[in-house]
């Protein structure tokens, strides 16, 4: 009986040395505090990066910053291998627990960024003179063949415009408006 009390202590302490503790703000906080602000404060600004105004309970508020923290502590970059470093379970519980406050604050205000500015191909033109003006005119005689690229015909990096393909646009469009 007393045998077994203390296998089942000693298999309970293991576990339990074993099982990280999962990382809240206030653990991330002090995390960085530890063994990224000696380095990276609005004095010293290493590599150009202050984590002075980073909080770990508005990780939203300083997505850029997270994500190049997350990335150089998922590498092991940072913090260096000569200076004082958290062991590896604990490196583990942070970045999990920044994947997932990252992960969140893009799922509450999504940024699929800024769409790239471009012009209409031959039938795009087509499209909207007959859906503005009700005209139904065949504009590819009059203007040269759109660039492709995938496959496509309507992706604006790949669309360009030259003074050749103004020109065309222009003399199409006084056709049109006669």
């Amino acid at each position: 009986m007393q045998r077994t009390i203390i296998c089942f202590l000693f298999g309970a302490s293991v576990l339990s040395a074993q099982a990280p503790t999962p990382v809240t703000p206030e653990a991330a906080q002090g995390l960085l505090r530890k063994y990224c602000a000696g380095c990276h404060s609005d004095k010293v600004k290493t590599a150009g990066v202050s984590l002075d105004a980073v909080h770990a309970d508005a990780v939203a508020a300083g997505a850029p910053v997270w994500e190049k923290v997350l990335r150089k502590v998922r590498t092991g970059e940072m913090p260096p291998l000569n200076l004082p470093r958290p062991d590896a379970a604990t490196i583990s519980e942070f970045v999990k627990w920044s994947e997932r406050e990252l992960d969140k604050s893009a799922e509450a205000k999504p940024n699929p960024g800024a769409p790239a500015i471009h012009r209409l191909n031959r039938a795009e033109y087509s499209n909207a003179i007959r859906d503005l003006l009700g005209l139904d005119l065949d504009h590819s005689a009059s203007l040269p063949a759109d660039d492709s690229g995938y496959g496509f015909d309507n992706i604006g990096d790949v669309l360009t415009v030259s003074p050749l393909l103004m020109e065309k646009y222009m003399s199409t469009a006084r056709r049109v408006s006669r």
